[in-house]
């Protein structure tokens, strides 16, 4: 299968711009992804967040987009699960109502919140999420294929009552998780769900360990959408029409969004046992803000350069048997994402897609019909 490449953004937000400009500008990069080739647009959600990063309300964004956008897949990737930021049922109302109106293009991932800023400001205890993300999608996915459904769990009691609407794709959108733990790489595959993969800038062996563990536990969900293991990998890219100039004008962002984490992942790890394994990845963060060879080469995180460097550091992430790429447009201007968004649409996406449709240069092609016909010979 061909691989597949989705547009992710977190609606960031340059100093001294303005959100709501931002925010229309965010439309027209969806709409630039879907006419050059993008399969899908992933949306984030943060609370509260410091930086610029302003996608509070995505699944208003994806009501929009459902009106302006006609065949790219709409996902929220993530939607945060604690049940003080998301109630489960309300969660599996909007996806419903919105894979309606975008004549189902939805797709629904979850995740646990990675943030003291947005948990403190919703009392969300960070030792219940990872418990919360799990039991609540269990009740969405019960909601969604049951016509009258009842939920019995530690965080949710719901008595018998009905799903209205019911989304249109049956028997309910691909739902998949945000995991950067082997154990919840583990968990999605035991669910079958799809997963979106991270490593957390620790490196190739990391990234292909907790592909492995996906890939090995994955165990098909009879009534559910998938037909086989679906995982994807969220990759920092910057690209430009040579390797000078990519890294001249996202070098720093890039390594400034590692910056970013190296203070927020440290925090979770201090203070709630199922976010300790973050710590371990603390040094790789550090190095990621400092070493740019380090983030771009052995990180497993970034692709930067021109077209063709990128094309080459994608298929080692193909080669290591993942589905997609998510790639992050973000951290620049809009005019550089708009040219980020057309370059990987004219150059990247064909490269992997139909590669037969792509020209090249008319001597590699004489040299293929010179060495066709002495063999004919």
């Amino acid at each position: 299968m061909a691989l597949t490449f989705g547009f992710w953004s977190e609606q960031e937000t340059q100093v001294g711009h303005s959100y709501s400009r931002r925010l229309h500008e965010l439309v027209d990069e969806v709409r630039l992804a879907e006419k050059v080739g993008f399969d899908c647009v992933a949306l984030s959600e943060q609370h509260v967040a410091l930086g610029g990063i302003s996608s509070s309300a995505p699944e208003v964004v994806f009501g929009y987009l459902a009106a302006v956008t006609s065949r790219v897949k709409l996902r929220a990737a993530v939607t945060l699960m604690p049940q003080r930021i998301n109630h489960a049922l309300r969660s599996a109302e909007r996806l419903a109502v919105t894979d309606i109106l975008s004549n189902g293009r939805m797709e629904f991932y979850g995740g646990r919140a990675n943030t003291t800023i947005a948990m403190r400001a919703f009392n969300v205890d960070p030792n219940e999420t990872l418990a919360q993300m799990e039991e609540g999608l269990a009740l969405l996915k019960t909601a969604m294929r049951q016509d009258i459904f009842t939920f019995d769990g530690k965080y949710y009691q719901i008595p018998p009552r009905q799903l209205v609407p019911k989304p249109l794709q049956k028997p309910h959108p691909v739902i998949g998780i945000a995991a950067t733990s082997e154990r919840s790489h583990v968990w999605a595959a035991s669910q079958g769900f799809a997963v979106m993969s991270s490593n957390i800038y620790q490196g190739w062996e990391a990234q292909q360990k907790l592909i492995g563990a996906y890939q090995t536990n994955w165990k098909r969900d009879e009534e559910g959408p998938l037909q086989r293991p679906r995982i994807g990998i969220p990759l920092f890219i910057g690209i430009g029409k040579t390797d000078e100039q990519a890294k001249a004008d996202y070098a720093g962002p890039l390594m400034h969004y590692a910056k970013i984490s190296t203070d927020a992942y440290p925090r979770l790890a201090a203070i709630a046992d199922d976010y300790k394994y973050m710590g371990e990845s603390v040094p790789s963060m550090e190095r990621a803000a400092n070493d740019w060879d380090y983030l771009v080469n052995e990180s497993a995180t970034t692709v930067c350069g021109s077209p063709d460097t990128v094309i080459r550091q994608i298929e080692k992430f193909e080669a290591m048997g993942i589905d997609e790429v998510l790639l992050h447009m973000d951290s620049v201007p809009h005019e550089k994402i708009m040219e980020a968004i057309d370059m990987v649409g004219r150059y990247v996406i064909p490269h992997f897609n139909d590669r037969n449709n792509v020209v090249r240069p008319t001597e590699e092609i004489l040299g293929q019909i010179r060495l066709m016909r002495t063999k004919n010979k």
